[in-house]
């Protein structure tokens, strides 16, 4: 065989190789293939090894099992109070409404829908609520943006599993004002504390003189007395009136 032979036999086995590599596509476990002619939707591949025919026909694939879009986002209060927000939503797309929504978005569902519905569904949910009730309804907020979420989005087919506020962030100058408000509080159950005891003790105070009888306060005067004989006795006739010797 000659040169010119093996040049025209390998660049047949090179050829046919390249038309069976363009002729074949794997779909992976949990996704789905979307074969076109040119431009137009052919059909529907699930996962294994499938045959498109070469330089007529391509293929996209899209995810089919849950997929997670993360966002960070500042937005505002009731109170117009910024919160930093880090937060994810799930979402998923049925098998049966694969073809209508690559038809109206193609690849970019997230880019085109999900994501600009995701952020203004946060930005008006969080805006129901003053700032400081927003950690003790963080649960409520999630699940209401998750209802406004998969409400704006349920005419494109895809379904929304969940949403989640993961971390959120308050501003500089509110942190600020929290630490001034406790502190203010602190000093003022710390005064509270001091007239509370300051009232007990003269309660207290009162009761003891209340209880001081005559007979109480000779006993008392007798408990002090050194043993020296007094030099002046006086009184009222009631309670004598001790002075002691030199």
């Amino acid at each position: 065989m000659n040169n010119k032979k093996m040049t025209t036999v390998v660049t047949i086995v090179i050829g046919v190789v390249i038309l069976a590599f363009l002729s074949f596509y794997t779909v992976e476990t949990g996704e789905i293939g979307v074969e076109k002619y040119f431009s137009s939707v052919k059909r529907i591949t699930e996962e294994g090894l499938h045959f498109k025919i070469p330089f007529v026909s391509s293929v996209d694939k899209m995810s089919i099992r849950d997929n997670k879009i993360l966002v960070d986002l500042e937005v505002s209060s009731k109170d117009i109070q910024t919160i930093k927000i880090q937060a994810q939503l799930i979402y998923s797309i049925p098998v049966s409404k694969v073809q209508n929504i690559y038809s109206t978005y193609k690849t970019d569902i997230e880019a085109i829908l999900l994501m600009p519905t995701l952020k203004e569904k946060i930005q008006s949910g969080i805006a129901q609520y003053p700032i400081e009730q927003f950690v003790e309804k963080r649960p409520v907020i999630s699940n209401e943006i998750l209802d406004a979420v998969a409400k704006g989005t349920e005419r494109s087919g895809v379904s929304i599993n969940g949403f989640l506020i993961m971390n959120h962030d308050f501003s500089a100058e509110y942190d600020k004002s929290i630490e001034l408000k406790k502190i203010a509080e602190q000093n003022a159950q710390r005064a509270a504390f001091e007239l509370d005891q300051k009232r007990l003790e003269a309660e207290a105070q009162k009761l003891k003189q209340a209880s001081l009888t005559p007979l109480v306060l000779q006993e008392l005067a007798i408990q002090k007395w050194d043993g020296k004989l007094p030099y002046y006795y006086g009184g009222n006739g009631n309670l004598p009136f001790i002075m002691q010797g030199k």
